[in-house]
């Protein structure tokens, strides 16, 4: 049994998933498994999957895109005893999976880890910055495109609400905070800046302000994010 299981949903993911699963090859702990969950998929992804050598892969498929119940299938096969819900386009850093072994210690019911755009630009290590600094100081618990927990402890709380697919990190948070602390694991991953790149930061951060008031006003529940591909 595997001491950790990598969990990806993956919605038309043909441009980023082989990077992300090329990333994992490259893990100092390889006491785990990858179960990548195609939903809905309409390119070549499942194509990619199918033809992978990754080391342990299992590769679902479900027929409509909904991240949040994609996720849910993934940790429902799992065997690993840690989940890390990882996103399609982000790639761990070497040490991603062992940092994780080391510092999700039984205090801490839910993690993240730092991260850094795919994009050398300043503004982007900038807005990057500023979503590290409010996760390790705990300011706002947020997500980075990783998320961790223990099995037990997510299946405790019901998973990922499967009406939801925006902030649906930030519900999960919550809820898994009622098991343990929530941490920052000291290591950094690489994601895509493709949403920002093609919104800018100005629509991007607005965007958020409005989701914030949506969640607190009437909830997000049927909302959905604007594809980017």
């Amino acid at each position: 049994m595997p001491a950790i299981s990598v969990i990806i949903p993956a919605f038309n993911e043909e441009k980023y998933i082989a990077a992300t699963l090329s990333a994992l090859e490259k893990q100092t702990f390889t006491d785990y498994e990858t179960i990548v969950v195609a939903n809905g998929c309409t390119d070549d992804t499942e194509k990619i999957l199918k033809n992978s050598k990754h080391h342990q892969l299992r590769h679902l498929s479900l027929p409509q895109a909904n991240v949040s119940v994609a996720r849910n299938a993934g940790a429902l096969n799992a065997q690993g005893n840690i989940l890390v819900f990882l996103d399609a386009d982000t790639q761990l850093a070497h040490n991603s999976l062992q940092k994780i072994a080391q510092e999700f210690t039984t205090e801490y019911g839910v993690a993240t880890t730092k991260t850094a755009p795919d994009i050398p630009s300043w503004k982007f290590k900038a807005a990057l910055a500023f979503k590290n600094l409010y996760n390790q100081t705990n300011l706002y618990q947020g997500c980075s495109g990783v998320l961790v927990c223990r099995k037990k402890d997510f299946h405790d709380v019901d998973g990922y609400p499967p009406t939801i697919v925006m902030k649906e990190h930030r519900k999960l948070i919550l809820k898994l905070k009622e098991k343990g602390k929530y941490t920052c694991i000291d290591t950094k991953v690489t994601t895509s800046m493709r949403r920002f790149e093609q919104w800018g930061l100005g629509k991007s951060f607005l965007f958020w302000v409005k989701q914030w008031a949506k969640d607190k006003t009437k909830g997000l529940q049927g909302m959905k994010y604007e594809t980017v591909r």
